[in-house]
């Protein structure tokens, strides 16, 4: 067994217990979900800010009002990114990212936003509104933070509600294969988070709030 296989080893087991830990009915990682820790990977994502993001995902599943249920990794990916984000502020020094935040990171998703619009189909009329939206947000002195984030949430809705019943009964089959025993309302929870992340990058959407960049 060579260096590398054993370092990539340790991080897929590791992230595996992480998330298994708080789901004492479920046994394995899922194949899609495999395929989400390899793109983390890909990404150099740490594994330390993977973990932290996990437990992050959890606790605030906890303290939410409608406490909203965790059944797939894609689930905690958008802690593990705030978490990845904070991660790089430490690296770099707090003074310098919070001058990078509002001057880089906006400049960069106002480009992404403009190219997504200038791709989109004329058939999304809704999801240009909402990135319309987010360039007003971005260009607020300084960003309109919480209102971006809303916005982003507001986008994975959308593009939920907007895919037909077909695919959606696809994915719903897909994700019981993947959790077996949970009921129907479970495993749409998790079919409209893949679902959101497959449309937007079949469109080629970027995501909205600045703790993504």
């Amino acid at each position: 067994m060579t260096e590398n296989w054993a370092r990539r080893q340790d991080y897929y087991q590791k992230i595996a217990r992480a998330f298994l830990k708080h789901q004492p009915s479920l046994f394995f990682i899922p194949p899609r979900d495999l395929e989400l820790i390899s793109e983390w990977e890909k990404l150099n994502l740490p594994l330390e800010v993977i973990l932290e993001g996990i437990e992050r995902a959890f606790a605030r599943r906890l303290a939410g009002r409608r406490r909203k249920n965790i059944y797939s990794l894609s689930q905690c990916e958008k802690e593990i990114l705030k978490a990845y984000a904070q991660h790089q502020e430490r690296l770099v020094g707090q003074q310098a990212a919070q001058a990078r935040r509002p001057a880089e990171k906006a400049a960069r998703i106002l480009g992404e936003i403009r190219t997504g619009l200038e791709a989109l189909p004329g058939d999304w009329p809704a999801v240009r509104q909402i990135l319309e939206e987010a360039l007003d947000a971005l260009q607020a002195d300084p960003p309109e933070e919480a209102r971006l984030e809303a916005l982003d949430e507001e986008l994975d809705r959308i593009l939920y509600e907007l895919t037909p019943e077909a695919e959606r009964k696809k994915e719903l089959e897909a994700a019981r294969q993947d959790y077996p025993g949970r009921t129907d309302s479970q495993l749409e929870e998790i079919g409209r988070t893949r679902i959101a992340r497959e449309k937007r990058q079949l469109l080629k959407l970027p995501r909205l709030a600045l703790f993504y960049y």
